[in-house]
């Protein structure tokens, strides 16, 4: 790794002498001379027509790209505004400055979403960025629900979000961390209603500015924003059935001055749903066959309760200080009704019957305060930042197994009941500065530092009812677990352009120490360690093509949980056990893309990883408990070819496809569990967008899914397709939307793992084929800054 750092450096050293020239300025609104932030600015070659470069203006409107030695024009394009071309420009040899004006599109900003010209996905820099909205996957969907539905991503068979074959993400909400991960993300997730969603950004592999956790990449939520100044906002409200009935609703209201940007946000949600998990399970021996047949029906209803305030205030030109703070509940009462049937040798012998209640309270609070400065020429940027977030779990579940001969119905032995309390309560608290500085028109050099604090207090008390009905501690499983974690991490990168090609260099360390101590046990699993993460990257831009050469390297940390021996009571079959031992997993991303016409890309993706953590399935004879725990299993490679397009047929009707195959090889080493299996994945999604007359526009999304076999387990098809209409009525100010989701009833997660002499096949099946009504009103023209939200990420992402 050495070698390659010096290697970096040296090269970027030596391409510190090209020369090029530059254009920087402002994007004002023509009317009210107001700034416009997030506006896209792109250079095109004026002798040929063809793209060079592009960029998004910030928060003041200012932007800056550098030049090639050739004449050209300025395109800029923002919702709201009509798109301005410049006249031909000349490049000089320093900086050139030009400030450009837009007019705002009178018909274009009385809609909330601007239906023509914009596809369903865009390729922008390192990001692939899935417009929600305009597919119609957020209306009456939670933001769990709404991140399923995007190509190449699934649920796993516990509902985390896997893409590219991996759940190892970093979940981002409007660029900033949302500090939970594991259950803890989920449960926060279903707070989120799809509907305020605009849009997703993928981040396949990201730089050393980001944190290293993360191996599959980086989600960024990116959250419904006003476009008006005064009062604005926007009241919406949706109903869907599939089996059973959902209701969100939802109120956004954005007061902006010239000096000022308030926001404040509510948000509710009512859900029943069903999930069915089927698991058979055999194991043979020499002289006897056993097969367990488990199907469980699991009735979760759910109500869910969200708010969220923020202000930013301008000091001066160059200056905005705010704070943002995110307060959520999310109630749950769950219902588990469960048959498992045992055979030995294929004769029906006993069946067990178990029923579970969950009482569940979720409560989360993120905050931050910020500062940013930008200069005038915007040589120097600051951004500073100071983040908490507390989150607290209450569970209170009662499960009881009865007993059963298969032949006479009646109980062979007598039935049991087990309470399982898990109070939890987690503080993180975080601090981070990050520092721009041009140093010259072709190089730029970024740094920053991050120090965050971790103080999770965690409670298992496990119960079990003796012969006179009581309940009695049992003191084997019960655990008082308390982790402290701090990461201390800075990152350096260089930004240099030479010709036609923009190079990127980075280096980022974190430096961990953690202690998990049990105060039941008086016993305590303590380290600490430096971990360094190079990236590097080089853009080159010819005409209509553009190229990405891509290397970082990734970290993924254990969750704090999965740390903690003592294990979790899921059913009388099945416990789940935390591993001390439990090491990071690291991995190499290597990524090559080409983009054509800023339409189409093709992405070949390499990732190599040692120490993968992986899930491990142990089954005991005796006791026929099936055990879940995570393990180092040795080392895996993923290698993949993605291809997106998109094409007009018609005015009005937009294809966009997306395709995906990978190739998959996992290794383990661990006594009892060794393997080295190998497959291929493939997953496709095509959609497609219609515009149509008095104000009408419809979807028609579908999706496959193959995984193929990774590790000691192999994978069963998903595939569906879903339906939208919607229509704008009020001068387009409410708008209503009916869509069917998963109509074919085919969206599910089917595994089956091969370990020795057991074999275990899992099926779980969603709600589908649901049926949504909303209704959206808005109110409000014009533009709108944005305040920034907490950001601790990767801290949460391992709750």
């Amino acid at each position: 790794m050495k070698t390659a750092i010096t290697l970096l450096l040296f090269f970027s050293l030596n391409v510190l002498s090209a020369q090029s020239s530059s254009i920087s300025g402002t994007v004002e609104s023509k009317s009210n001379r107001e700034k416009i932030a997030f506006a896209s600015v792109s250079v095109f070659d004026a002798t040929t027509k063809s793209f060079v470069k592009a960029t998004t203006t910030d928060e003041k409107g200012n932007f800056s790209i550098p030049l090639t030695n050739v004449a050209f024009f300025v395109q800029i394009e923002m919702i709201g505004y009509k798109t301005f071309e410049s006249k031909t420009l000349t490049p000089t040899k320093g900086n050139l400055t030009q400030n450009f004006e837009l007019e705002e599109d009178v018909q274009a900003l009385k809609e909330v979403v601007v239906m023509h010209n914009k596809s369903l996905i865009k390729l922008s820099r390192d990001k692939m960025i899935f417009d929600i909205d305009k597919a119609g996957f957020g209306n009456g969907n939670d933001a769990l629900e709404t991140l399923s539905k995007l190509p190449g991503v699934q649920l796993d068979k516990d509902e985390n979000v896997v893409f590219r074959g991996s759940n190892n993400l970093q979940i981002m909400i409007d660029g900033k961390p949302s500090l939970l991960t594991g259950e803890e993300l989920k449960q926060y997730l279903k707070t989120l209603d799809g509907a305020n969603i605009k849009a997703v950004e993928i981040i396949a592999n990201p730089s050393a500015k980001y944190d290293a956790a993360g191996s599959a990449g980086i989600f960024n939520i990116v959250l419904k924003k006003s476009a008006a100044t005064g009062l604005t906002g926007n009241i919406r409200s949706s109903i869907g059935y599939a089996e059973f009935i959902k209701n969100y609703n939802g109120l956004n209201l954005y007061n902006n001055t010239e000096k000022w940007n308030l926001k404040f946000g509510l948000n509710q949600g009512y859900a029943e749903s069903i999930n069915r998990r089927n698991i058979d399970q055999t194991v043979v021996t020499p002289t006897l066959t056993t097969t367990l047949l488990q199907k469980n029906d699991w009735l979760p209803v759910s109500n869910s309760y969200s708010g969220n305030f923020g202000a930013s205030h301008q000091l001066n030109k160059n200056a905005t200080v705010g704070a943002s703070t995110n307060y959520s509940i999310y109630k749950s009462d769950e219902k588990t009704n469960g048959r498992t049937e045992e055979f030995d040798n294929a004769i029906y012998e006993r069946y067990t019957i178990l029923n579970t209640q969950d009482d569940k309270i979720n409560k989360t609070l993120t905050s931050t305060l910020f500062y940013n400065f930008a200069s005038d020429s915007l040589d120097t940027k600051i951004d500073a930042q100071l983040s908490y977030a507390n989150y607290q779990n209450d569970s209170d579940r009662l499960t009881s197994n009865a007993y059963f001969n298969a032949n006479t119905n009646a109980m062979y032995k007598n039935s049991e009941a087990v309470k399982f309390q898990n109070p939890t309560n987690f503080n993180i608290v975080n601090a981070k500065v990050d520092f721009e500085k041009k140093i010259s028109k072709t190089f730029n050099f970024e740094t920053g530092s991050k120090l965050s604090y971790v103080n999770n207090d965690y409670t298992i008390k496990l119960q079990d009812r003796d012969d006179q009905g009581n309940f009695v501690l049992n003191t084997n499983p019960s655990n008082h677990l308390v982790y402290k974690e701090s990461i201390l991490s800075g990152y350096g990168i260089t930004n240099f352009t030479k010709g036609k090609f923009d190079i990127q260099a980075g280096l980022r360390a974190e430096y961990i120490n953690y202690n998990a101590t049990s105060l039941t046990s008086n016993s305590s699993n303590k380290d600490n360690y430096l971990s360094l993460f190079p990236s590097f990257s080089v853009n080159g831009n010819f005409n209509n093509n553009q190229y990405k050469f891509s290397y970082s390297r990734r970290i993924q940390r254990p969750r704090y949980l999965a740390l903690n021996p003592y294990y979790e009571y899921i059913d009388t079959y099945n416990v789940s056990v935390g591993n001390p031992n439990l090491t990071p997993q690291f991995t190499d991303a290597f990524e090559l893309v080409w983009i054509k016409k800023q339409k189409t890309s093709v992405s070949l993706y390499a990732n190599f990883s040692r120490d993968e953590i992986y899930q491990i399935i142990a089954y005991n004879p005796d006791t026929k408990i099936t055990t879940l725990f995570s393990d180092n299993i040795g080392k895996s490679k993923s290698i993949g070819l993605s291809f997106n397009t998109s094409y007009a047929v018609k005015k009005w009707w937009e294809v966009q496809l997306n395709t995906e195959v990978a190739y998959g090889q996992a290794t383990s080493n661990l006594e009892g569990y060794r393997f080295n299996n190998s497959g291929v994945s493939f997953s496709g999604a095509l959609n497609q967008s219609f515009t149509l007359a008095k104000d009408w526009s419809a979807t028609w999304n579908s999706f496959y899914s193959q995984n193929g076999n990774y590790g000691n387990t192999s994978f069963k098809p998903s595939y569906d397709m879903s339906f939208s209409m919607r229509k704008d009525f009020l001068s387009k100010k409410l708008r209503m939307n009916l869509s069917a989701q998963n109509v074919l009833k085919k969206s599910q997660w089917i595994q089956s793992t091969q370990q020795d002499n057991v074999t275990t096949n899992w099926v779980n099946r969603w709600e589908t084929r649901k049926v949504t009504l909303s209704l959206t009103y808005n109110f409000g023209t014009a533009k709108k800054k944005e305040v920034k939200d907490a950001d601790l990420n990767e801290e949460q992402n391992r709750l």
